[in-house]
């Protein structure tokens, strides 16, 4: 399951342990909207779901996130450059100053369906 919240710009999303979610940073994707975006978002993304599958040292993830989009990318592809990056690069300071008052939820309706033919 897929949400988006009101998290501090410092967090780009989280995965609460013993559940199928990730909370993605709504702020985060409100801040562009560009190709540098998508690859921010997508590392992102592949960082929390490898804490899915049971991975919780942050170092091993970080080095496990850049492996797989440098395995399947390429070293010069900006989901690369956003692993080691990430999105906090072109934020201002202003940016971490604001503090949103709650979470505010949103589930993404039809993030991973259930027809695809992926899932066993």
């Amino acid at each position: 399951m897929m949400y988006l919240g009101n998290l501090p710009m410092r967090v780009g999303a989280f995965h609460p342990l013993g559940t199928n979610d990730i909370v993605l940073n709504r702020r985060l994707l409100g801040s562009t909207k560009s190709q540098k975006q998508k690859a921010n978002v997508f590392a992102i993304l592949v960082h929390e779901y490898l804490h899915s599958l049971g991975f919780t040292d942050e170092r091993r993830v970080r080095k496990l996130t850049y492996k797989v989009c440098q395995d399947n990318f390429g070293k010069n592809h900006p989901t690369v450059e956003a692993v080691l990056t990430g999105p906090w690069a072109s934020l201002s300071e202003e940016d971490f100053d604001v503090l949103e008052p709650e979470l505010d939820l949103e589930l993404v309706r039809d993030f991973e369906r259930i027809d695809s033919a992926y899932i066993i």
